[in-house]
């Protein structure tokens, strides 16, 4: 393994010897001395293995690592904040129980036209935070809800179809 002498945080190149920082630049990590072999492998072990160039937020992911994804991209981003709002309801948050989303109880409503209005009301609500938390364009193209009659009960299958940056995302959502 090839190490970079420069790249070393100050305090451990502060315990090199003078004639190994001035020699060269790169060594051979096996032909170090044990004593600085083991500064460097101290300070490695310490230093997370893991890099991101950026990383908004993370996405549990459901495997057998049980192990998180990186959302790197503001349009992921946008996508998963709303389909996690959509199927909050309000009062699950114990800290704040006027958050959520009223979108299952919007659905359940007779009258279409007043249904289509509070669904749109909703979700343009939750955009407009979105948008401004992100400072991101987003624009709703469709909106499409499907319901399915399962057994005694009906569940809806709602699609939505958004603009995010010019980059069209669709959410697909089940709610019964």
């Amino acid at each position: 393994m090839l190490i970079d002498i420069s790249t070393l945080p100050k305090n451990i190149q502060d315990q090199l010897p003078l004639s190994i920082r001035t020699f060269k630049k790169e060594y051979e990590f096996e032909d170090l001395p044990v004593r600085i072999q083991y500064l460097i492998m101290n300070y490695k072990s310490s230093e997370p293995d893991v890099n991101y160039k950026i990383s908004f937020d993370l996405i549990p992911t459901v495997s057998e690592y049980n192990d998180f994804k990186s959302i790197d991209n503001t349009v992921d981003l946008v996508v998963e904040y709303l389909k996690n709002y959509l199927v909050v309801l309000p009062g699950a948050y114990p800290f704040d129980p006027t958050f959520g989303c009223r979108l299952k109880y919007h659905i359940q409503t007779r009258d279409t036209t007043l249904r289509q209005t509070l669904i749109s009301s909703e979700i343009n609500n939750i955009i407009g935070v979105i948008e401004g938390l992100l400072n991101v364009a987003i624009n709703i193209d469709s909106i499409s809800i499907e319901p399915t009659s399962v057994g005694s009960h009906t569940e809806f299958n709602i699609f939505i179809n958004l603009n995010i940056n010019n980059v069209h995302k669709k959410i697909s959502l089940q709610i019964s």
